[in-house]
């Protein structure tokens, strides 16, 4: 039976499959401050190469840090899912309040593909992330590395910027924003939607812990 704390949004009316994940999506502020670190790495990195050809930068609407990758899913499966993803979230009174720290990239400095702001170590996020993971590696053929390391992709290179690890160097050394405390209230599944520009990212369900009054 579905609690009240689950939310289903429009479903895909494709028949073939669709690739989806898990993810935390930020609030209007949190975005706000994505954006803003955003906007001064791009001064940062912008100097001296053709942006347009060397990064595709994440619009701040399709920010979001993923919990857990599922990779192509015939759309029959998807309630399925959802009641899956339902009886995870019971097993948590509590969503974490996370920290966004450091900026860095996927898979080094020397050759980026993308280029994120972190959250720093967390043990509730390890729990959820982890507690998906452990559930639908039953039921979907996953492995350990689809727990995506906690982080907001901002940038996608298509090839490597001019002078990157120096200029990397300046980004990661310097205090460049202040903390930002982001408290998460749900986990969405998402769909991802290939496109010339990059994926496109829409929400087919939300989904939240029992919370009583108090918080606890």
């Amino acid at each position: 039976m579905e609690s009240d704390t689950f939310e289903r949004l429009d479903p895909p009316t494709d028949t073939g499959p669709v690739r989806l994940f898990f993810s935390i999506n930020p609030p209007p502020d949190v975005i706000h401050h994505l954006s803003a670190i955003q906007s001064e790495v791009r001064k940062v990195l912008e100097t001296g190469f053709d942006p347009q050809r060397a990064v595709r930068w994440t619009r701040p609407t399709q920010f979001h840090l993923t919990i857990l990758f599922l990779g192509s899913v015939p759309p029959a499966e998807i309630a399925n899912l959802e009641v899956t993803a339902n009886e995870v979230m019971a097993s948590f009174k509590e969503l974490p309040v996370l920290t966004l720290s450091g900026i860095g990239s996927f898979p080094a400095f020397h050759r980026p593909r993308v280029l994120w702001v972190g959250c720093r170590s967390n043990g509730l996020l390890q729990q959820l992330q982890s507690g998906f993971l452990a559930t639908f590696s039953k039921i979907i053929p996953l492995k350990e590395n689809e727990r995506s390391y906690p982080h907001i992709t901002i940038a996608r290179f298509r090839h490597l910027p001019r002078r990157f690890a120096e200029r990397m160097r300046i980004l990661s050394e310097k205090d460049w924003f202040r903390e930002c405390f982001w408290r998460v209230n749900s986990v969405s599944l998402m769909r991802s939607v290939p496109g010339p520009e990059g994926a496109e990212y829409t929400c087919l369900s939300n989904f939240s812990p029992e919370i009583s009054q108090n918080g606890s």
